[in-house]
Formats: C-alpha cells, sequence, structure tokens
C-alpha cells in the first residue's frame, strides 16, 4: 500500500522541486512557496497563507490567513495536512531565509512527530529530521546530529567518528560527522531525540 506524502513548498531559500505527487498526495503551497511552485510548473492543491511574502495573488483552492496569528504559514500547512490524515511530510525550501523560520519549521517537525507523523525539510543539497530510533546515512555527505532536547544518547557506526556517545544542548560534538568511505553509517538512538542534519558535500 503506497504511503500517501503531504508535501509542503515553503517561502525559504528555493531548492529543486522535483518530485512526482502520486495519487493521494496532497501539495500545499504556503504563502510565497506558491511562487516557487508555479516557476517549476506544480500545480498545489491548497494554497495556504497570509500572503506576506507573495507578489502575486494566488489562484485554486486559497486558503487566506489572517496576518495576525500564532503560527507560521509553514505550521499552518502542516496542520492543514495533519486534519486530512496526512502522516508523512515533506518540507521544500523550508531552509535558508529567515533563522527564525528554520527553527519554527524544526519545532513543525516535532509537532507531527507528536501527532503520530514525521517529516523531513529538504533544502539545496540538505535534509534535516528527527530520529528516535535508528538511521542510516549513505554517500559523499556529511551529517550533524544534535539533540532536540537537553540530552540523547546514541551509537554512531560506519562514520569517521564512530561510538557510544552522549550528545548534551551544550555542546557540538555531534556536527560534522561522515560515511566511512563504501560504507553506510548507522545512527541508534538509546534515550532521547536527535536532529539529524545530512549536507551534500561541495
Amino acid at each position: 500500500m503506497n504511503k500517501r506524502i503531504c508535501r509542503v513548498i515553503c517561502a525559504g531559500e528555493r531548492c529543486p522541486l522535483t518530485f512526482e505527487p502520486q495519487p493521494g498526495d496532497l501539495t500545499i503551497a504556503a504563502d510565497g512557496g506558491y511562487a516557487y511552485a508555479l516557476k517549476a510548473g506544480i500545480t498545489p492543491d491548497i494554497v495556504l497563507g497570509d500572503f506576506d511574502s507573495l507578489d502575486i495573488e494566488p489562484h485554486g483552492n486559497v486558503m487566506r490567513l489572517s496576518p495576525i496569528k500564532d503560527v507560521t504559514d509553514t505550521f499552518a500547512a502542516a496542520e492543514e495536512g495533519l486534519a486530512r490524515g496526512y502522516r508523512t511530510f515533506e518540507f521544500y525550501c523550508c531552509t535558508g531565509g529567515r533563522l527564525s523560520h528554520t527553527l519554527a519549521n524544526i519545532a513543525t517537525l516535532r509537532y507531527i512527530k507528536s501527532r503520530g507523523g514525521s517529516g523531513v525539510m529538504k533544502g539545496t543539497g540538505s535534509e534535516i529530521y528527527l530520529c528516535s530510533s535508528r538511521t542510516e546515512i549513505s554517500g559523499n555527505v556529511y551529517f550533524s546530529l544534535i539533540p532536540s532536547g537537553e540530552r540523547a544518547s546514541a551509537t554512531v557506526e560506519n562514520a569517521a567518528y564512530s561510538g557510544d556517545f552522549l550528545f548534551t544542548d551544550r555542546d557540538s560534538l555531534g556536527v560534522s560527522n561522515e560515511p566511512l568511505k563504501n560504507k553506510i553509517a548507522a545512527v541508534t538512538v538509546h534515550d532521547g531525540e536527535l536532529i539529524v542534519i545530512i549536507e551534500d558535500k561541495a
């Protein structure tokens, strides 16, 4: 059975939009993400936001939000996807803009997880997601492991820095690791939750 995916195109730094929606998937353009969608030839199922970062008038299924609100447009898009029954999310163009929004987008991932879902933030040559169990990483990339709370313990295998580690919110221990050549790095979380950041090498 195919997993239905909710994809949200945000208004951060533009990144490639090469996905191909399958039947049952949902594509939401959040505010200025609508312009990115149009340039990529994508017609969103929903256009959502207060449109403070959009210079053109949106068309289609528009959900106009008040500019006086307690959540970001990206968070509102996640709420809409959850309300429609989606539990797998991909966020595009959601980094590289305002740092406050990037951090808020990571908080959105945590909210989705609290609702029984999972999400990944995709940028140009980068991915960010949460892990509280096990993940595998391969390719010519750097990966960084940052605790989403005060601390997280994990075992890292087949990486330049392998072993058992305690990551805390008061150090930078997990930054810029990399898989060994021709190996698949594995991260097993024993306690807590990690923010996993994967970045292509330049």
